[in-house]
């Protein structure tokens, strides 16, 4: 388990997948954004790096039959963010197994130069005909270990030790 965050300046050293400013409509009752919009912007955020890195494109289900289902997810906040600043969401790959990928997505609010979220979550791939995990195809775990290999950055990734990659022996 990593209990040390990156820096804003690391986060930012991954691509942002998501770059918007809040609108009011993502404001609850207590003048910050809502719980269900961080897990919003995480999960497009995860959805656009499996789109455009791991070849997992909108027609992968209709050509391919297969798809990726989220099994766990954390999310940790680490400051507020309010309407009218501008964040970005940036995706690390953690750990691949051949059917399931850990990863981490980190939400940073750019008006204020702050991590302000880490979404941890796990994706088993799915063969939607069955509806059962099945094994990444060759060319898509490829790309997977180029990712895994890009994001091994000198810095650990904020996971929660509570989830990830199992392996059955």
């Amino acid at each position: 388990m990593s209990l040390s965050l990156p820096t804003y300046d690391q986060v930012l050293e991954l691509p942002a997948q998501v770059d918007r400013v809040v609108p009011q409509e993502f404001i609850d009752v207590n003048g910050h954004m809502n719980i269900g919009r961080y897990l919003e912007i995480g999960g497009s955020a995860l959805w656009l790096r499996c789109q455009e890195d791991l070849a997992m494109t909108d027609d992968y289900i209709s050509s391919r039959a297969m798809s990726t289902f989220t099994a766990e997810h954390h999310l940790t906040y680490y400051a507020e963010i309010l309407e009218g600043e501008e964040v970005s969401a940036h995706v690390r790959l953690v750990e691949r197994s051949d059917k399931v990928l850990h990863t981490v997505t980190l939400i940073a609010n750019r008006t204020r130069g702050q991590l302000a979220c880490v979404l941890e979550a796990t994706l088993v791939h799915m063969d939607m005909s069955t509806r059962r995990p099945t094994p990444f195809p060759d060319d898509v775990a490829e790309l997977i270990d180029a990712g895994l290999k890009s994001d091994d950055l000198p810095w650990l990734p904020p996971l929660c030790g509570a989830m990830g990659v199992r392996r059955r022996s």
